[in-house]
């Protein structure tokens, strides 16, 4: 394909985000960004003892200001407000994913869109249907990039987390059309995340950044900073460089744009285990078996876990040692709900993923690639294909395509709610949780100053 025949990939966006607002916002999306909020903000309160949020919390403490960071009772300036919350959202790794970005959509975003809710002196309905922008433009570049993408090693939720971040921005600023293309290339400059710091607290730190240079590129376009207005699709731009030219699906950035809202479909993975998406199928269908009685822990032979290519790269801890490694282990997920019987908070600490008992496990562990899922293809319908033998010959098959929080298997608002206060509750007290709970659910409903004292 000739370059002169890309879409005006940056200038359909940015005309796009202007556009929106909740008064053109369909009502399914509106539910399902408010669900999405409320969980992302249940998972930064949990984050809040983790080891990176306390890195960043100490950072925040010599920045004094007047933006709130969630659950801490502390406030710091705009930006650092974002960094912080978008590294508390992304701490325990129980934010959701989407499958049109790769990635976490709602870490990066929410926590930009809250961080300038003070000074912006915006509603509920502003802040979701700025969340909603967001996701709409990360995912559609996600469907642009492909899995070309991540697999140059680009953490999505960082690249592509940054322009969706920046589009809930200056959607919320209500930036004009030329406001919207200078905040989607000033973003684009900021874009970064690097998969090698899987497994570290740099990892939760990629979607604080996000959320802080969404913040930054748009107001550095209000206030008129210049930019490439076509930087997505210029030579040596964004896609180019991202992706590549002889990758790119561009037309897939600027089709069906908010029809449907991605937030609606494919829509958006809530999760119930704090771990890397690619083990929750696997980790169904085991706790399942374990609570039906038909896996018996004490007697397996030989467990056989067929799973998709991308757990190869994604999953790189065959024998981790910190909580944070375990994540990206499927070795350690498996023994981990094989040895516990449950996969939460508890089983992600240094001491739990070096128990000898777990490590006992990994050599009845046969993980493999299964033949159906090595093509690129084979991501949107990937499966986990689990067997179980048993000492006295009995064998327990199972093979999973979605597991529970996937759109296709969704939570309820009183499952969300179960979540939600059960990351909440045992940092910030039952009172304090049930508050914000009651808040986020009615987020509509409530004006500029409600929103600042919700957290």
């Amino acid at each position: 394909m000739d370059r002169s025949a890309l879409p005006p990939v940056s200038r359909t966006l940015a005309e796009f985000v202007a556009a929106q607002s909740w008064d053109t916002l369909p009502e399914e999306a509106r539910e399902c960004s408010k669900q999405a909020i409320a969980d992302c903000i249940g998972g930064a309160l949990a984050g809040l003892t983790e080891p990176p949020s306390k890195v960043v919390l100490a950072l925040a403490s010599t920045e004094p200001g007047n933006t709130p960071i969630w659950g801490a009772k502390m406030a710091t300036t705009e930006r650092t407000a974002a960094l912080v919350n978008g590294t508390l959202a992304h701490a325990h790794d129980i934010d959701d994913t989407n499958e049109s970005m790769r990635g976490h959509p709602s870490a990066p975003v929410v926590p930009a869109i809250f961080a300038m809710a003070p000074a912006a002196g915006v509603d509920g309905k502003a802040l979701i249907a700025a969340y909603a922008v967001g996701v709409e433009i990360e995912a559609k570049l996600g469907r642009a990039m492909n899995m070309e993408h991540y697999e140059r090693g680009w953490h999505t939720t960082s690249t592509l987390g940054t322009l969706g971040a920046a589009a809930a921005a200056a959607n919320l600023l209500r930036l004009d059309v030329d406001g919207c293309a200078r905040t989607l290339a000033i973003a684009a400059t900021m874009a970064c995340g690097l998969r090698s710091n899987f497994g570290t607290m740099t990892k939760p730190l990629h979607s604080g950044l996000a959320a802080e240079h969404g913040v930054s590129a748009a107001r550095l376009a209000a206030a008129g900073l210049s930019a490439n207005p076509n930087t997505l699709e210029a030579k040596e731009g964004f896609i180019d460089l991202f992706c590549g030219f002889d990758h790119v699906m561009a037309d897939k950035a600027v089709t069906d744009l908010g029809a449907p809202f991605d937030v609606v479909s494919p829509g958006i993975l809530f999760k119930i285990y704090p771990t890397c998406s690619l083990t929750h199928h696997v980790l169904d269908v085991l706790l399942e078996g374990l609570r039906n009685g038909d896996i018996r822990p004490e007697a397996i032979e030989r467990l056989n876990c067929g799973i998709g290519y991308r757990c190869t790269n994604t999953l790189p801890y065959h024998q981790p040692e910190t909580g944070l490694e375990g994540k990206f282990s499927m070795e350690y997920c498996i023994a981990a709900a094989l040895h516990y019987g449950k996969v939460g908070f508890a089983e992600f600490t240094d001491a739990a993923v070096q128990a000898p008992a777990i490590k006992a496990i990994y050599p009845k562990l046969n993980i493999y690639i299964h033949d159906e899922l090595r093509a690129r293809e084979s991501v949107f319908n990937d499966f986990a294909d689990i067997e179980v033998i048993h000492t006295d010959g009995t064998v327990y098959k199972k093979r999973l395509y979605k597991p529970k929080g996937h759109p296709t298997n969704p939570l309820s608002w009183a499952e969300l709610e179960a979540k939600f206060r059960g990351c909440a509750d045992p940092v910030v007290g039952d009172a304090a949780a049930a508050h914000a709970w009651t808040g986020l659910r009615s987020l509509d409903t409530l004006g500029s100053k409600e929103i600042i004292s919700l957290l």
